[in-house]
C-alpha cells in the first residue's frame, strides 16, 4: 500500500483547520485519518489536532487486531476522544464551542473498517465505479433522505454546511461504522468538504483514472481542481493505493 496526504489552506481562508494523518500500529496495520475543525468556530484547528493526536497515540502502541477487535477498539476510542475534547472545553472556556469532523479507515487483513462523524467523506473506487462509503451528518442530507430536496438542490442549499454531528460538541457521540472488502477496490480517498463542496464524486473518479500519473500527481490534480472550481474552504485529502506494495 501507498498513502499520500495533501492539506492546504486554500485561497479564501486565513488558517487551515484540517488535519490529515496515517500511522501504523506495532504490527504495521494502517490507520488513515482526516479531520476538519468546525468552520465558523473559534479554534477549529485546535479541535482537529487534538483528535488527531489522541487517536495517533492510541493506535501506535497497539498490536495485531482482527476485524472485530479493531471495530471495538476504534468505536471506544472515538467515544473516549470525543469526551476528552468535550471535557477540555469545559476546563478551558476560551475553547468553548470548537469541534471537528472525523473519518478513520483501518486496513485489517483483507478488510477496510471505516468510522465517520460529521461531513468529511470516505470514498472507495475501482476503474469501473466510485462509491461514497460515509453518510454526511448534515442538515441538508436529512432533507435529501426525507425527499424534501434533491441531491442537486443540496449542493447549493444555504444551510448545506450545517453539521448535525461532530466531535466535541456533545458529551456522548457514536461514529457510523462500515466494513468493506479491500480487494474489490484500487483506492480509498478521504476528503474534507473543501474538496467535495465543489468536486463531484464522478470528477474524483475521473481524476484518479484518466491518466497514468503518479499518486502524488493524482492528489495534486484533485486539489487544483477544487481550487479552480473556487472552493472557499481548506482543501484536504488522504489517498490510499491498495495495490501498491509499500506503505511510505
Amino acid at each position: 500500500m501507498k498513502v499520500i496526504e495533501r492539506s492546504i489552506c486554500g485561497r479564501f481562508r486565513e488558517t487551515n483547520e484540517d488535519v490529515t494523518g496515517h500511522f501504523n500500529n506495532r504490527t504495521d496495520q494502517t490507520l488513515l485519518l482526516i479531520a476538519d475543525g468546525m468552520g465558523g468556530h473559534e479554534h477549529g484547528e485546535v479541535a482537529s489536532q487534538f483528535v488527531h493526536d489522541k487517536i495517533k497515540a492510541a493506535w501506535e502502541v497497539k498490536n495485531l487486531f482482527n476485524i472485530d477487535e479493531a471495530e471495538r477498539f476504534l468505536k471506544d476510542l472515538v467515544e473516549k476522544t470525543n469526551r476528552a475534547l468535550y471535557d477540555f472545553q469545559e476546563e478551558e472556556p476560551k475553547y468553548k464551542g470548537m469541534g471537528t469532523t472525523l473519518v478513520l479507515v483501518a486496513v485489517i487483513d483483507s478488510l477496510l473498517l471505516v468510522l465517520s462523524v460529521g461531513d468529511s467523506r470516505a470514498y472507495v473506487m475501482n476503474n469501473r465505479k466510485i462509491e461514497q462509503v460515509t453518510e454526511d451528518h448534515t442538515f441538508v442530507n436529512v432533507l435529501v433522505q426525507s425527499g424534501e430536496i434533491t441531491p442537486e438542490e443540496a449542493l447549493n442549499h444555504p444551510r448545506r454546511n450545517l453539521i448535525t454531528r461532530a466531535m466535541g460538541t456533545e458529551a456522548m457521540i457514536q461514529a457510523d461504522v462500515f466494513r468493506l472488502r479491500a480487494r474489490q477496490y484500487d483506492y480509498v480517498v478521504l476528503s474534507t468538504d473543501g474538496l467535495t463542496d465543489t468536486v463531484r464524486k464522478e470528477e474524483i473518479h475521473q481524476q484518479m483514472y484518466t491518466t497514468s500519473s503518479s499518486l502524488e500527481e493524482k492528489a495534486d490534480s484533485l486539489v487544483k481542481l477544487a481550487e479552480d472550481k473556487k472552493s472557499k474552504d481548506n482543501i484536504s485529502l488522504v489517498i490510499l493505493d491498495l495495490k501498491r506494495g509499500d506503505t511510505n
